[in-house]
């Protein structure tokens, strides 16, 4: 049996930050490794389950993945809350991970958007920080992914293709009506970043086809479960390690590296050692599994790992801690300029 298991953020480049973790260190001691092009969970993910689609319906995904089921006539637009910031005369956006939105500040936001722009479609906000939009027609331009643009000038990640002036003016439009909202009001005055934005993506077809993967699925990603849903899977919780399991998608690590949060990256590689590394290695050991392969995606490197059972006998490969591993990586290569 292979299992993989998907650590977005595992990748930091900051050697010196790694804690020596012993599970950790024998898997890495054991494994081959290589450093490939950055790229996107989700790209990373949908590539994986055999999407191989020019518009794939990111949207549709992750709201499929969502608690509550979708309406199954829409067509699904991403509608993500976003904070906007000039510097050095470019306007930036910064994604909704740092702006804690809480609950009833996406309910009151939600409210009025419907009552405003209900010839649009229906928007909804399943999270406080993932937003969507139902429509009743698939949009026509290309939308850039929000992972694409995250803390990057804005104007390189425009629509493009059909009709984009529509979408550029709703755009600008939800820009206005939100700088405006006593929400904002609200988190100005407390010293939060405002949402001043909602950036629109994940168009697509609505028909879409997967083949259905080999043993069960371990996520709670919604995009990763939306994927898994479209396969004919129901995900079960990425908490711990469960035998039968044949992918893991696990984030803990992710939005620390994002944000640059030492303490928090060292803290959530602490909860995998005890939750995921450990035993991983003892059912390598036990010949439970036979080969284990951990992948990193990320916008500056794809770290692949291969790790087989056979392999563990080989007692002069010593282990090697986290920080010796990522002394390796290459000079970033990012995904986008």
């Amino acid at each position: 049996m292979q299992f993989h298991l998907v650590l977005p953020g595992l990748a930091w480049h900051r050697p010196a930050d790694a804690p020596d973790l012993p599970a950790l260190a024998n898997l890495l001691g054991h494994a081959s490794h290589a450093w490939q092009p950055a790229v996107t969970l989700e790209s990373w993910l949908a590539r994986h389950f055999g999407a191989n689609l020019d518009r794939l319906p990111y949207a549709q995904l992750r709201r499929s993945g969502e608690t509550a089921p979708p309406r199954p006539d829409a067509h699904w637009l991403c509608c993500d809350p976003v904070h906007l910031h000039f510097a050095r005369e470019r306007l930036l956006l910064a994604d909704a991970s740092g702006l804690a939105i809480t609950r009833d500040e996406a309910d009151a936001l939600m409210a009025g958007l419907n009552a405003l722009f209900s010839d649009i479609g229906h928007f909804e906000a399943p999270a406080p920080d993932r937003w969507y939009v139902a429509l009743n027609e698939e949009p026509r331009p290309f939308f850039h992914p929000l992972a694409d643009v995250n803390g990057r000038p804005v104007e390189l990640f425009l629509p493009e293709g059909e009709d984009i002036a529509r979408w550029a003016r709703l755009a600008n439009e939800l820009e206005v009506w939100l700088y405006n909202h006593p929400v904002n009001a609200a988190r100005e005055a407390a010293g939060q970043r405002i949402i001043n934005g909602a950036w629109l993506w994940g168009a697509g077809p609505r028909e879409l086809r997967l083949p259905t993967p080999t043993g069960q699925i371990q996520a709670d990603q919604p995009f990763a479960r939306g994927l898994a849903r479209h396969a004919g899977l129901e995900a079960q919780p990425a908490d711990r390690y469960r035998d039968g399991t044949a992918l893991a998608v696990v984030e803990r690590l992710q939005r620390p590296a994002l944000h640059f949060d030492t303490a928090a990256w060292q803290a959530a590689l602490g909860e995998l050692e005890a939750d995921w590394f450990a035993p991983l290695l003892a059912a390598l050991k036990a010949k439970k599994i036979q080969r284990l392969r951990i992948s990193a995606p990320s916008d500056k490197h794809n770290l692949e790992l291969d790790i087989v059972a056979s392999g563990l006998w080989k007692f002069w490969r010593k282990p090697r801690p986290l920080a010796a591993l990522l002394a390796t990586a290459p000079p970033p290569n990012p995904q986008n300029p």
